[in-house]
């Protein structure tokens, strides 16, 4: 019998002792993570950062010099006060930039600027950078990151494909230099053939060739963005399931 008290003793003494380690472990798990989460924040601006500045030097015409180094300096210091009017109007939210950055009209000034805070201020609230630095994982929402990811692989699509009124690419990024001049000249009227092609001047200079792979430097520095936000939403619940885009077109605001 004293056996058979000694054998209870022992499993409630080992119970007791075990559940706060247990408690423990989770807390610094919970602690390491949102740490990470701040370093996938960190290195996606950093990425951002350099996909602006080589925007900027594809797009010469298309954002203002005089704020370059502004909104550089926004997201080096992750703040979120600049405030870009359009037609007299401030905008406030990311979806209020996105939307100008993609709109159709031909006349849309400084088209990278809106586009690339649009993306700022949507990770800046995403990762809760606002609300200082979170102790655990638990204070960051799943269904945030899920739209998160659903929103930069919107992005990235238009980015790619987004034309405006006059069948101009709203953004030049993976297009070669012939590429460029090749729709220029269909959007003019031409008919293609094959001695237009080769009348083109990036190809008559021998500077490019038709065969030439496309820029991938962009959505390279896009889908590290993207890496990030999905390692971000593992340490937070689980990693987005890819729907297809016309799901994931159904899920954003800004179109």
């Amino acid at each position: 019998m004293s056996r058979v008290r000694g054998i209870v003793i022992a499993l409630i003494v080992f119970a007791g002792c075990s559940s706060p380690n247990q408690e423990n472990v989770s807390e610094v798990l919970q602690t390491k993570g949102a740490t990470a989460l701040h370093y996938d924040f960190k290195k996606s601006v950093e990425n951002l950062i350099v996909y602006k500045e080589k925007l900027d030097l594809r797009n010469p015409s298309n954002y203002s010099k005089s704020s370059q180094e502004t909104i550089l300096k926004e997201m080096r210091n992750r703040t979120n006060a600049i405030r870009l009017s359009y037609n007299g109007v401030t905008l406030h939210t990311y979806d209020d930039y996105l939307r100008i950055a993609f709109d159709k009209s031909a006349t849309v000034p400084e088209r990278n600027d809106f586009l690339i805070l649009g993306m700022y201020k949507l990770l800046w609230e995403s990762y809760r950078i606002g609300d200082g630095h979170q102790i655990t994982t638990l204070s960051y929402d799943e269904e945030r990151f899920k739209k998160l990811y659903y929103y930069l692989e919107v992005i990235k699509w238009k980015i790619k494909t987004g034309k405006d009124e006059k069948g101009r690419y709203l953004f030049l990024t993976w297009q070669n230099n012939w590429q460029i001049e090749l729709q220029n000249r269909l959007n003019a009227g031409q008919i293609p053939s094959w001695q237009m092609l080769e009348s083109l001047p990036s190809i008559q200079s021998r500077k490019e060739s038709l065969f030439d792979a496309s820029n991938a430097n962009f959505e390279v520095l896009l889908n590290q963005i993207v890496f990030h936000v999905k390692n971000s939403a593992r340490l937070v619940g689980k990693e987005p399931v890819d729907i297809g885009i016309d799901a994931m077109i159904s899920l954003v605001f800004f179109l």
